[in-house]
């Protein structure tokens, strides 16, 4: 489909990036009413006997089909989405999709999760394509639901042989937030081990032990606790 779209110079900025944006293949669809459009061939032209500037763009619009997985298999386990959508990134293909497992399906999942890290599988988008394509696990979220339920915001990324991309905001706060997290966890471990030792020796009470491990468990921070992480002992850096 071909338009014409006239504007007025003050408005020319905001529609040529709009439209770079939505640039096929890769770009960031234009949402119109029921349909989605990427801008094959683009140009403009303008007139300057005309106050205020008029700018005269001819735009190729092609429409994007809206992809919908019915299920995406990883490894043998077929991921029935809630969710679905697929994005371009300099030509890499991302897949995102939230799934709610439980039972052995769930422990599976876990187990892809922890054992592959950064390895790349075969994965089959039912509904999309056939053909496997190799991808690996990128950040992948999970909300506790009833019972042993579990919904997973899931992302799968397809840049096998591809360069590293730099780390940008990944690297914020780095390497000083892995070290914490795995401090975090250690010290876990070892007040689990401690009351674990304590109570079998006598000194502990099963009560007094149970008491302990509950207040050891993560749970959603009150506004007092959440107040904590705003102490500073230098308050005059963050004045501006």
């Amino acid at each position: 489909m071909e338009l014409e779209l006239r504007v007025q110079g003050d408005l020319q900025d905001d529609l040529e990036s709009e439209l770079e944006a939505a640039a096929a293949p890769a770009g960031q669809p234009l949402q119109g009413e029921g349909a989605s459009w990427l801008v094959g061939n683009h140009s403009f032209s303008y007139t300057d006997n005309a106050r205020p500037r008029v700018y005269t763009h001819r735009v190729e619009l092609q429409e994007v089909e809206e992809l919908k997985a019915s299920a995406v298999e990883v490894e043998g386990l077929a991921l029935v989405p809630v969710q679905y959508k697929e994005d371009f990134n300099e030509g890499t293909l991302l897949v995102s999709l939230v799934t709610d497992v439980s039972g052995e399906e769930g422990e599976r999942l876990e187990e892809l999760l922890v054992t592959l890290g950064d390895s790349y599988v075969d994965v089959v988008r039912r509904g999309v394509s056939e053909t496997p394509l190799r991808m690996r696990f990128g950040r992948c979220l999970w909300q506790q639901g009833e019972g042993d339920t579990r919904r997973h915001n899931l992302a799968l990324v397809a840049d096998e042989g591809q360069p590293d991309s730099p780390l940008g905001l990944a690297a914020i706060n780095q390497p000083q937030l892995g070290r914490t997290l795995e401090r975090t966890v250690a010290t876990a471990g070892a007040l689990d081990l401690l009351v674990e030792q304590l109570h079998s020796q006598g000194i502990l009470t099963e009560e007094v032990a149970a008491s302990i491990k509950a207040a050891a468990l993560p749970h959603e921070l009150t506004p007092r606790e959440s107040r904590e992480f705003c102490r500073t002992d230098k308050i005059e850096s963050f004045w501006s």
